[in-house]
């Protein structure tokens, strides 16, 4: 009789999972705890205004706890009307009367979604909740004597608010070969031609446990051939040497929006110039040991693109603008490594219209009904805009300003319903291949717009919501998802968006009169301006480099 090898295969399981902690809350379960379970929150006994409020640039302290003990849990629900809040908002951690943090980092970078934009997080270390509501944090965070957490809102345009709760247990002694938590935010913008990105620098003892990377892309095409390489204790040669970015996030040939425990990409926009990319790795089953320093860096290598959308380089030198967050346990307080950069520079200067509340400059066709409707929970400002049309050749006009002329990427938030219709975009009067560069998809790879015939590049956005990510809320409120129309270089003055119904979704439905849905509804246009003007300069330096040594000047 054939021997039973499931028996052995979950013990095998059992101590893998337990050695990352999964165990916790399972078999450890079973057996007395020690310490007393306490929390900090921004609960209101007294009525129901549980969130606390944050002016344009105010730091609040929102957790001072005595130890020793550990931080296990941490629940933060931010909300802003600056769409890039979660850049905004900073986390700040001191352990035990340190002057310096130990966690600096910008909200949405820590829970690994970058470049200010929200997504849906499952990983074991954090979980973000319905696209960027609930933001949850799961790593150990011990401290001897005290531990202190501040959020500082450093928008320099809206306030902010946040609900927010953290479990601690307090402990009668804290175990002396207890190590410290850190999460650092760096980047470097821009980027120095030919070098490496270092994503962490430490000194002292420890190990490595975590890395989020994010993009924003100088040009188009893939963007991560670069490796990873981990210089361990001084060395020059470093002990762990990688095949390619995308293979450090343990995905293999490009990367997909995923989320899983120890690994994920949460945002990955199509390969155009200003594409932006988060992806996440916790190093929770293999950490990277160190016991006097760590150096990490990642090539910042890849296919090189000119504006005509060909390839010049397989692995040249790319201008990307990278921005990641660093975890490490250390046995000691690390001094910060690197600079935290001000709001301003971490984000693009962004032009920002909130539709509900520039409603009467917009202008339309006779057909149509422009709406500002009471509540809707999936919208920034609650009130949702909606033109509510039931014919095809329908229009809208959103005019915009421009200060200063240069390079400009336009997105919509788009909020997708069951009742809205296709438009077809023009930007000052112009189809939107005429007036720059389509970033809209559909059927081709946006890379090679600029390589396609007028008839085969897409120029309509749908409204309809196919997504349908969060069932019951999805079906009661719609969606809001941040939808990429193109780039474009804008003299300053007035500009006009327009839209123009030119059909349907075959599963719109519009539910007063059963036909199909002609609608549209959306909460902000947004027009940033880029930081990277023509890549020109840098191609033809990889061109140089590239060149036999010969053929060289």
């Amino acid at each position: 009789m054939r021997k039973s090898t499931i028996a052995p295969a979950v013990m095998i399981l059992t101590a893998a999972l337990c050695n990352v902690g999964l165990c916790q809350t399972l078999e450890s379960l079973t057996q007395p705890q020690e310490g007393r379970s306490m929390r900090a929150s921004s609960g209101n006994a007294a009525d129901n205004s549980d969130s606390e409020k944050f002016d344009v640039g105010q730091r609040k302290k929102i957790a001072h706890l005595t130890g020793p003990g550990k931080i296990a849990h941490m629940w933060l629900v931010p909300s802003s009307m600056d769409i890039r809040y979660p850049r905004a908002l900073v986390l700040r951690a001191y352990w035990d009367g340190a002057d310096v943090p130990s966690v600096e980092v910008p909200l949405g970078d820590f829970f690994a979604v970058g470049n200010g934009m929200r997504a849906t997080v499952n990983s074991l270390p954090v979980k973000v909740s319905s696209y960027g509501r609930g933001y949850n944090c799961y790593w150990q965070m011990p401290f001897r004597k005290e531990a202190k957490i501040t959020l500082t809102n450093e928008s320099d345009k809206h306030p902010a608010s946040c609900y927010y709760q953290i479990d601690w247990v307090k402990l009668e002694q804290a175990p002396e070969d207890t190590m410290y938590f850190h999460a650092r935010y760096h980047q470097e913008y821009p980027p120095e031609f030919g070098q490496p990105y270092t994503v962490f620098a430490g000194e002292g003892r420890g190990h490595y446990v975590g890395t989020v990377l994010s993009s924003q892309n100088g040009i188009g095409h893939w963007f991560g051939e670069g490796d990873d390489c981990f210089y361990i204790d001084g060395e020059k040669k470093p002990s762990l040497l990688g095949t390619g970015t995308e293979d450090y996030f343990n995905e293999a040939w490009n990367m997909r929006v995923h989320s899983s425990l120890f690994t994920g990409c949460t945002v990955f926009e199509p390969r155009a110039p200003d594409a932006r990319i988060t992806a996440y790795r916790w190093h929770i089953a293999d950490p990277i040991l160190f016991r006097k320093s760590l150096r990490f860096e990642l090539e910042r290598r890849g296919y090189v693109m000119n504006s005509k959308g060909e390839t010049v380089s397989p692995s040249g030198s790319r201008p990307d603008y990278w921005s990641s967050v660093s975890f490490w346990y250390q046995t000691t307080i690390a001094k910060p490594w690197c600079e935290f950069p001000p709001y301003k520079d971490r984000v693009n200067p962004e032009i920002v219209l909130h539709l509900p509340q520039v409603v009467d400059t917009i202008r339309h066709s006779a057909n149509v009904e422009l709406q500002v409707n009471p509540y809707n929970r999936a919208t920034y400002t609650k009130p949702w805009f909606r033109v509510k049309n039931r014919a095809v050749g329908s229009w809208i006009e959103i005019p915009f300003e421009v200060k200063q002329s240069g390079r400009y990427s336009m997105s919509l938030f788009q909020h997708l319903r069951e009742d809205n219709g296709i438009w077809k975009v023009y930007i000052d009067g112009k189809e939107i291949h005429k007036a720059g560069e389509s970033h809209i998809a559909g059927g081709y790879r946006v890379s090679l717009v600029n390589q396609l015939p007028p008839e085969r590049i897409n120029k309509t956005l749908d409204f309809f919501n196919v997504y349908r990510k969060d069932e019951h809320e999805d079906y009661i409120y719609g969606q809001r998802r941040e939808r990429k129309i193109g780039l474009f270089r804008l003299t300053s003055g007035m500009h006009t968006l327009r839209l123009v119904c030119v059909g349907a979704n075959p599963l719109s439905r519009d539910p007063e009169t059963g036909n199909r849905g002609y609608n549209l509804s959306a909460d902000v246009l947004s027009v940033r301006k880029m930081p990277f003007e023509d890549p020109q300069a840098w191609i033809q330096k990889v061109l140089e480099q590239e060149k036999p040594a010969g053929d060289k000047k």
